[in-house]
């Protein structure tokens, strides 16, 4: 789910989680997905990221046409 939730902290949404990737992706482009992941958590964000919330932040970048993946399965930034 995208919306919102009054329960949650902010950081642990998929907005915050698609946003944390698209600033990462604009210095780092051209990482694969489970690079991506381990990145994400370990250095850019410093805790554990649900996988499911991930891949829903990766789907919303790139059904935005923000992220696109190239034959090798690396994702890009336009």
């Amino acid at each position: 789910m995208l919306i919102l939730d009054r329960n949650n902290e902010p950081t642990s949404t998929v907005y915050y989680l698609a946003a944390s990737i698209y600033g990462y992706l604009k210095t780092h482009n051209g990482i694969d997905a489970s690079s991506l992941y381990q990145e994400i958590m370990t250095n850019f964000i410093g805790k554990k990221v649900n996988y499911d919330f991930f891949i829903m932040a990766l789907d919303f970048l790139y059904l935005m046409d923000c992220v696109t993946v190239d034959k090798k399965g690396d994702l890009h930034v336009h």
